[in-house]
């Protein structure tokens, strides 16, 4: 990984970063890197070791993943507050983290040193320290379950990575334990770009960093940018820098979409799509008001069976420490993302294969129904998703988020004709219930449904 830390040597006075602990140029990141080294090694830090990192983006934890990067260790990122600490202690110990390294400013930090773990180390991390590579390991969100540690080489991941044409100021909106923020990060510095950090990921926050420093590039979920947009947050600020929004981690709606594109004509929007198994593959939307893209390329291979998207790619992760492989003998991973293809060969993703609904033997798309539901009026987010039923398999269950609180038999029957009227009968929510809580996650993901 001499070559990062090359690059940023090499870009010298040009501003690299921008926001949470001020503004250093690329120079100034690679001395703070050469300073982590010599830290690091004063810790007695080696190549193959785990280390874990715990901070919002910064220029000093950005420095500090340089240099674990540039040593040949595996960086294992945190976000400060999730998952909570408990939580994260028993992901430190699969990871086999020798040191932790926690922020609790973009300045500040102290050092603690793990305990041996009494299992044995896992064979993935021993082969990549034999073969000399540094690695990052990354965290499921484990909502389904116990979290998967999944591990990647960090030479294979960054390595297809180029100079852009034209660097652009990117907001860093997703954290360092996400495949997006660490694909956002490393492509924009990569690319002489400017990284924009701001810790406080609401809409008002976002608004004010695109506003202040002059943001190009906003990476974001569907779920975030529907609540900027009802939020007004836009309406206070000026966004006129704003040329491009990228989207992914979770379907789009299409009426989030086209609400999205009123009030910004002046932006491109362009779809995404990766995962922490895969890495973030290329892709390119037929149109700014679109839902189908182009997926793959460079390497990237996308094959569609029985209507679920399958990939094989050259930036896939080594394996699980702690879960079987999910790749098949020729390397290729079932995404369990149900897609429509159309003649033109582009994709469109309608979410995983396991939301869709059985109803008595019709298949029903969650998102065709959270699409109605979000055009009936005083609703500002909605999750589908399917309640067993003992005569058809499964019922359309809805749960909504208002903007306005509503009568609760008023809000079933209006809900309920609406979506009579643009819906066939079993498609129509038999249960529609209120959320008395966010219906998205930490990382603005909707928590189950279609996401």
């Amino acid at each position: 990984m001499d070559w990062l830390l090359s690059q940023l040597q090499g870009r010298s006075d040009t501003e690299a970063m921008v926001g949470y602990g001020g503004s250093v140029t690329y120079g100034e990141l690679a001395a703070r890197a050469g300073g982590w080294l010599t830290e690091l090694n004063g810790l007695g830090v080696t190549a193959g070791e785990s280390v874990a990192i715990v901070g919002n983006a910064s220029p000093h934890t950005v420095a500090l993943f340089v240099a674990l990067a540039e040593l040949g260790a595996v960086v294992v990122p945190f976000a400060p507050a999730d998952p909570p600490k408990d939580q994260r202690e028993r992901r430190i110990a699969t990871a086999h983290a020798t040191r932790v390294i926690e922020f609790s400013g973009p300045d500040e930090w102290t050092v603690r040193t793990v305990p041996a773990a009494d299992a044995p180390r896992p064979r993935l991390l021993t082969e990549l320290a034999q073969r000399g590579e540094a690695g990052l390991l990354l965290f499921s969100s484990g909502t389904t379950g116990e979290s998967k540690a999944a591990l990647l080489s960090l030479p294979r991941l960054l390595g297809d990575f180029r100079a852009s044409s034209r660097p652009r100021r990117t907001l860093q909106f997703m954290a360092l334990d996400h495949i997006g923020g660490v694909n956002t990060l490393f492509r924009t510095l990569i690319g002489g770009g400017t990284v924009v950090t701001e810790p406080q990921r609401t809409p008002k926050h976002a608004c004010e960093a695109i506003d202040r420093h002059g943001v190009q590039v906003l990476p974001t979920t569907p779920t975030f940018l529907n609540m900027l947009l009802l939020s007004g947050a836009h309406e206070d600020h000026d966004l006129s820098s704003l040329e491009l929004i990228t989207y992914g981690t979770e379907p789009m709606r299409e009426v989030t979409l086209a609400h999205a594109a009123e009030v910004f004509p002046q932006v491109r929007f362009k779809q995404t799509y990766g995962l922490t198994e895969t890495g973030i593959l290329p892709t390119r939307s037929i149109a700014s008001d679109s839902l189908r893209m182009d997926v793959g390329g460079r390497g990237f291979g996308t094959r569609v069976r029985d209507g679920v998207l399958w990939i094989k790619s050259p930036s896939a992760m080594l394996g699980y420490l702690n879960a079987p492989s999910p790749f098949d003998e020729d390397g290729w991973l079932n995404t369990g993302d149900a897609v429509e293809v159309a003649e033109d060969g582009t994709l469109r993703v309608l979410g995983r294969l396991s939301a869709l609904i059985n109803v008595g033997g019709e298949k029903v798309s969650p998102a065709e129904v959270e699409n109605v539901l979000l055009r009936a009026g005083n609703v500002s987010d909605v999750i589908v998703t399917g309640r067993p039923n003992a005569v058809t398999g499964h019922i359309v269950m809805a749960t909504v988020e208002l903007i306005e609180p509503e009568e609760r038999r008023a809000l079933n029957k209006r809900l309920r004709q609406f979506c009579t009227a643009h819906l066939p009968p079993h498609k129509v929510p038999a249960v529609i219930a209120v959320a008395d809580t966010p219906l998205h996650g930490e990382r603005f993901k909707r928590m189950g449904g279609a996401a």
